[in-house]
C-alpha cells in the first residue's frame, strides 16, 4: 500500500511539475502574444488588426489540415515508448516526419502562390499572405518538434524555447507593423515559432541504417482519428467566428472580435498547455494500471485542480474585462467590451475540458473524441449562422458560452462511459461557489472605483476572497498544498520561500473533500 501511494504521489508530482513548466512558458508566451495583439490594435486599428487575426486563423487552420495528426501521434507514442530507450522511439519520429513533410510543403507552396498572385495583380494585402506561407511552415515544424520533445519528457526545454521565441517577437512585430503594415506584423510573429522549429533536427537524429516501417496500424488509426478531431476542433470550433463574422459583417467587426477574445484566449491557452503533460502522464500509466484504479484518481485530481485554477480566472476575469478592453486597446474597440465578458465566461468550461480530452486521448479513444467534436462543431456552426447576422459579435459570444458548456458535458460523459472515471462533482460545485464569490467581489470593486485603479483593486480583492473561500470550503488538502510548495520551493528565491509557506498554511486548513 505504501509503495502504491509513493508511485501515485510521484506520478501526480511529475505531471504537476511538467504542468508548471508548461504554465511558466505559457505565461511568457501569452503575455508576449497579448502585447503583440495590443501593438497590432494600436498601430493598425480595428480593420488592420482584424486582417492580421484573420490571416493567423487561416494559418492555424491550414496547419490543422496539413499536419494530418502526426504531431499528436508522436506525442502519445513517443511518451509510451520513452522508457524503452532511443532505438524504440527515434524511428517513430523519423518515419512520422517523412510522411508528414510532403503535404506540408504542398500547402506552403499554395499559400505562397496565393500571396504572389495577389502581388502580381496589385490586390490588397499581398505581403500578409506571403508572410503567412512562411509563418505556416515555421508553425507546423514547431508543433512537430514540440510534440517530440514533450513525448520525451523534455518539458523544460520546450518551455525555455517557447519563452525565448515569444519575447523576441515583440519588438519585431512593432517594427513590422509600423514600417510595413499587416504583412510586416505577420513576419514579426514568425519569430515566435522559429526557435522550436529549428530544434527539430535533434529529435530526428541521423539514420545510420535503413529502417523498416515502424508506424503500426494502431498508430495510424490513432493519427487519423486525432487528425479528424483536431481539424474539426480548430477549424470549426476554436475560432470559427472569424469565418462567419468575416462573411456577414465588416472588417472592423473582425477586429472587434479579435480584441474581445484576447483575454479569454490568455486563459484558455494556459490550460491548453496542460494537455500534453496530462496526456503523457496518463499514457505512461495506462499499460500497467487498470482503468478503475489509480488512473481514475489521477483523472479526478487533475479535473479538480484544473477547475481550481480555471474558474477564478474565467469568472473573476469576466468581472473586470469589460472596462479593460477599451483601456488596453483604445476607445475604438469599446464595442468589443460586452462580448469580451461572455468570452471570458466561456473560457471556464473550455479550460476544464482539457482534462477529459486528455483522458480520452491517453486511452486511445480518438474515435470518441472525433464524435464529440463533430457534434460540437455542428452545434456551434448552426447557431453562429443564425445568431451572428442578427446580434453581431455579442451573439457570437453567447453561442460560444453555450457551445463550450455543452462540449464539456459531452466530454465528461464520454470519459465516464464504459466504466471510466466520473467527475468529482462535489468538489467542482464548491470550486464554482468560491470562484463566483471572487467574481462578485471583483465586480463590486470596479463599480465602486472606476478606471484602472478600480481594476487593480478588483483583481486584488477577488484574489483575496478566493483564497479565503478555498480555506473555508476545504478545496485544497494540507498534504496537496505541501507537495505543491515542495515542488516549486527549489525554484523560488530564498526570500520568497517563507511567504509561500505562509500562503500554503493560509489556504489549506484541513484535508480537501474530493467527492
Amino acid at each position: 500500500m505504501q509503495s502504491y501511494l509513493f508511485v501515485r504521489k510521484g506520478r501526480m508530482t511529475s505531471i504537476l511539475g511538467s504542468s508548471l513548466l508548461n504554465l511558466a512558458a505559457t505565461l511568457v508566451s501569452l503575455m508576449a502574444g497579448f502585447l503583440v495583439s495590443v501593438i497590432n490594435a494600436r498601430v493598425l486599428g480595428p480593420a488592420g488588426s482584424g486582417t492580421v487575426a484573420y490571416a493567423m486563423w487561416v494559418v492555424v487552420c491550414a496547419a490543422a489540415l496539413a499536419d494530418r495528426g502526426f504531431p499528436q501521434m508522436v506525442l502519445r507514442y513517443v511518451a509510451a515508448l520513452r522508457d524503452q530507450g532511443e532505438p524504440a522511439w527515434r524511428p517513430v519520429v523519423r518515419q512520422a516526419f517523412k510522411s508528414f513533410l510532403p503535404v506540408v510543403l504542398v500547402v506552403f507552396l499554395l499559400l505562397l502562390a496565393y500571396g504572389l498572385y495577389h502581388r502580381t495583380l496589385g490586390r490588397p494585402a499581398p505581403w500578409i499572405w506571403i508572410a503567412a506561407s512562411v509563418l505556416f511552415l515555421a508553425y507546423v515544424f514547431s508543433a512537430f518538434s514540440a510534440a517530440a520533445a514533450r513525448g520525451r519528457g523534455r518539458f523544460g526545454e520546450v518551455a525555455a524555447i517557447t519563452a525565448v521565441g515569444s519575447l523576441l517577437q515583440i519588438p519585431l512585430v512593432f517594427m513590422g507593423a509600423f514600417l510595413v503594415g499587416p504583412g510586416g506584423a505577420f513576419l514579426g510573429m514568425l519569430t515566435r515559432y522559429l526557435p522550436q522549429a529549428l530544434s527539430l533536427p535533434k529529435h530526428l537524429g541521423r539514420r545510420s541504417a535503413p529502417e523498416a516501417t515502424v508506424l503500426s496500424p494502431e498508430m495510424q488509426s490513432y493519427r487519423r482519428s486525432m487528425w479528424a478531431s483536431d481539424a474539426i476542433d480548430i477549424i470549426l470550433l476554436t475560432r470559427i467566428e472569424y469565418l462567419v463574422i468575416g462573411y456577414f459583417l465588416a472588417d472592423a467587426d473582425v477586429g472587434y472580435f479579435a480584441a474581445a477574445v484576447v483575454f479569454a484566449g490568455l486563459v484558455g491557452q494556459m490550460t491548453l498547455q496542460l494537455s500534453p503533460a496530462f496526456l503523457v502522464g496518463l499514457t505512461a500509466r495506462a499499460p500497467s494500471e487498470g482503468a478503475s484504479g489509480p488512473p481514475s484518481e489521477l483523472y479526478r485530481n487533475s479535473l479538480r485542480l484544473t477547475a481550481l485554477f480555471m474558474m477564478p480566472l474565467g469568472i473573476g476575469g469576466a468581472a473586470v474585462v469589460g472596462p479593460l478592453v477599451p483601456l488596453v486597446f483604445g476607445n475604438d474597440f469599446a464595442p468589443a467590451a460586452n462580448a469580451a465578458v461572455l468570452f471570458m465566461l466561456a473560457s471556464v468550461p473550455a479550460g476544464i475540458a482539457v482534462v477529459p480530452w486528455a483522458s480520452l486521448a491517453a486511452g486511445a479513444r480518438a474515435r470518441t473524441l472525433m464524435h464529440v467534436t463533430l457534434l460540437s462543431a455542428a452545434l456551434i456552426f448552426t447557431l453562429l449562422i443564425i445568431v451572428v447576422p442578427v446580434a453581431g459579435i455579442w451573439g457570437a459570444a453567447v453561442v460560444r458560452v453555450l457551445s463550450e458548456t455543452l462540449t464539456l458535458a459531452f466530454l465528461l460523459r464520454a470519459a465516464s462511459s464504459d466504466g471510466g472515471p466520473s467527475a468529482p462533482w462535489n468538489a467542482l460545485l464548491r470550486t464554482l461557489v468560491a470562484a463566483s464569490l471572487c467574481g462578485v467581489a471583483a465586480f463590486a470593486a470596479t463599480v465602486v472605483v472606476p478606471g484602472i485603479i478600480g481594476i487593480v483593486l478588483a483583481i486584488g480583492t477577488g484574489a483575496l476572497v478566493y483564497l479565503v473561500a478555498i480555506r473555508l470550503l476545504g478545496l485544497i488538502a494540507t498534504d496537496e498544498a505541501t507537495r505543491l510548495f515542495q515542488l516549486v520551493e527549489t525554484r523560488l528565491p530564498g526570500a520568497l520561500r517563507p511567504l509561500a509557506q505562509r500562503l500554503v498554511e493560509l489556504i489549506a486548513a484541513s484535508p480537501a473533500r474530493t467527492g
